[in-house]
């Protein structure tokens, strides 16, 4: 089409996306672009039709010690009277090879279970589904949980590393430390046994990610998060692959009102799925 554009974000634009995201109801975190753009400044496109904002993606590179990259990508909306003319088709293969050019041997995603099968023509292979949970906040504070700000950061990016295919660094400074954020971990025998964080987003508070040695210490993390939350709705999204997960959330009361699925390119990689409770965000994994 004459007048679409394609290149990567500059850092305001970033609010284009999560904007989107907002309208599509994904409900973004608050603060959501600050810790995604630290995440990778050069993981965000966005195509232009006539100089205007008509589509968006985003195409997240993580380092990753399993044998090349692993990219991310999510935050895929283009307007909705621009849809049907290709726009979004054209965005997504520049994202796409751009994030290969990078070096991402595995590429992950979040899709709308509506969408699989679009996403299915470009190579992508389903491997689980993730639902989100929806409960209210409140409860009490389990004893022994931790402020993660008072502990080794090294120690939490290290636990990351074991539940997530890439290592998030920069993200995860940020993620832990954003205003409005809670973070909470535990110990068992002198070592972390899992942590989890709560954010507020533009309905209620998301909590994620949930990472835990066992079921026990995810229980008391998702209740510590609960009770840490203001007065309203909380989101808890649980992945398939750990079906306790599921459980626990739907022994707090909480419903599912949202699902994903979860499709990779180039395989699917190796983590601890016993230890993923929660996954972060459905836009960067």
């Amino acid at each position: 089409m004459d007048g679409y554009a394609i290149r990567r974000m500059a850092r305001p634009e970033l609010s284009v996306a999560i904007e989107s995201a907002a309208a599509e109801g994904w409900n973004p975190g608050l603060r959501d672009a600050e810790a995604f753009w630290a995440a990778d400044p050069d993981g965000f496109f966005l195509g232009l039709l006539d100089g205007r904002p008509a589509a968006t993606v985003s195409a997240v590179r993580y380092d990753s010690g399993r044998g090349g990259g692993f990219g991310f990508m999510g935050f895929f909306v283009v307007r909705p009277e621009l849809r049907g003319q290709g726009l979004g088709l054209r965005l997504w293969r520049t994202a796409q090879a751009a994030l290969q050019a990078r070096g991402a041997a595995v590429i992950g995603l979040d899709a709308v279970l509506g969408q699989v099968e679009t996403y299915r023509k470009s190579g992508f292979e389903p491997a689980r589904i993730s639902s989100r949970y929806q409960g209210r906040a409140g409860g009490e504070m389990p004893q022994g949980l931790l402020p993660l700000s008072g502990g080794s950061f090294d120690e939490v990016l290290a636990y990351d590393g074991r539940c997530f295919p890439g290592r998030r660094e920069a993200f995860l400074r940020s993620w832990l430390d954003l205003p409005g954020h809670v973070a909470l971990g535990t110990r068992r025998g002198g070592a972390l046994a899992g942590f989890g964080v709560l954010r507020p987003c533009g309905v209620g508070a998301k909590i994620g990610p949930l990472f835990a040695d066992d079921v026990a210490v995810a229980r008391d993390l998702l209740r510590g998060l609960l009770a840490s939350a203001p007065e309203g709705p909380v989101f808890f999204d649980a992945p398939a692959t750990n079906p306790a997960a599921a459980r626990l959330a739907e022994d707090h009361g909480m419903r599912v009102v949202f699902q994903t699925g979860r499709m990779y390119l180039g395989g699917v990689p190796e983590y601890d799925l016993g230890r993923e409770f929660g996954v972060a965000s459905f836009e960067l994994g």
